[in-house]
């Protein structure tokens, strides 16, 4: 199909087709927020857990805990999330709570130190566990890495889950061991929680925590695509490297990342050539809202291409975000 014929689409759109513009545009942000701060925690937890740039962990740490409170506010998000980043597993929920968000860091603070195990129980029904009255589950054994960092507005707590009682010299094993392994599964099961003081109800609180590997060093080769795969039956962006494959397991969204050494212009041209040509309907009006995006659907499964100067400076990041049908 020739591009040429945009504008015709353009005079037949529908107040549906002005929808979905509104829809991939806003779509797209949230999702490529949302693999983009997880990525950001995996990397913030490795640095707690080998002791690196202590205090610049302590930062960022709270910096990406206060990310993961407005996207979960943003996107509405609730109950809980299994998200895989490039293979890996990574679980996320949510609540809000009528607690003082210290007393909630105080009540997690003092799991991570005596039974880090049984945390994971408890994010996975974080709406009673924050309820002012709740009781800690006691189950478990102490985990390592214990950090905290809060103020008056909220702050976080970090661990990792062990399953036994560790000495000294095995904890001090373990960090020699994610170092030369890259895998967080090494130390142990992360365990992460959130608090900010609301203005709706006095707490909202986002958990993170992983089980078994982790293996960060895996996930991001030095060369080649990292694990994962390419959306089926989507172009792939043309002399490119993937970066990123993230969805979250049972949601109808999904986000890969690449980096190309063409141009953004010569790659979108692309996508305006191939993508109608093999049966995708064009949405002409997200291109007007955003030209360096273009939006796809077919079938019930919709697709937006955002395009961006690589992060190097050479060539350009692509983004392709599914929703829809998995």
């Amino acid at each position: 199909m020739n591009t040429t014929e945009e504008p015709r689409v353009t005079r037949t759109a529908t107040p549906l087709r002005k929808h979905f513009a509104r829809r991939a545009l806003a779509w797209s942000a949230k999702v490529t927020r949302l693999s983009v701060y997880f990525l950001f925690v995996a990397f913030v937890l490795a640095a707690v857990a080998a002791r690196v740039a202590y205090a610049h962990a302590k930062k960022a740490a709270m910096e990406t805990g206060a990310e993961l409170i407005r996207l979960t506010e943003s996107g509405n998000m609730s109950g809980m999330y299994r998200l895989r980043l490039n293979g890996e597993l990574v679980k996320i929920t949510s609540s809000v709570s009528q607690a003082d968000h210290n007393a909630i860091l105080d009540r997690f603070q003092k799991e991570c130190e005596d039974h880090a195990d049984g945390m994971e129980m408890e994010f996975a029904k974080l709406s009673d566990a924050v309820k002012p009255d709740s009781y800690s589950r006691n189950e478990g054994h102490p985990g390592i890495g214990v950090l905290r960092q809060s103020d008056d507005k909220g702050g976080m707590v970090v661990c990792f889950a062990v399953g036994k009682q560790l000495s000294q010299l095995e904890a001090y094993s373990r960090v020699a061991d994610f170092a030369k392994t890259g895998d967080l599964g090494s130390l142990g099961s992360v365990r992460y929680v959130v608090a900010k003081k609301g203005e709706n109800a006095p707490s909202h609180v986002v958990a993170l925590w992983t089980e078994g590997s982790f293996n960060v060093q895996k996930m991001f080769p030095d060369e080649g695509d990292a694990p994962g795969n390419d959306a089926p039956g989507v172009l792939r962006p043309p002399s490119s490297r993937r970066l990123l494959t993230a969805y979250a397991e049972g949601a109808p969204y999904g986000v890969r990342v690449y980096d190309s050494t063409m141009g953004k212009d010569a790659i979108l041209a692309e996508y305006d050539k191939v993508m109608p040509a093999t049966g995708w309907m064009t949405y002409p009006r997200a291109t007007e809202a955003a030209p360096f995006s273009r939006a796809f659907s077919k079938e019930g499964h919709d697709i937006i291409v955002t395009t961006e100067p690589a992060k190097d400076g050479a060539g350009t990041q692509v983004s392709i975000v599914e929703m829809g049908s998995k």
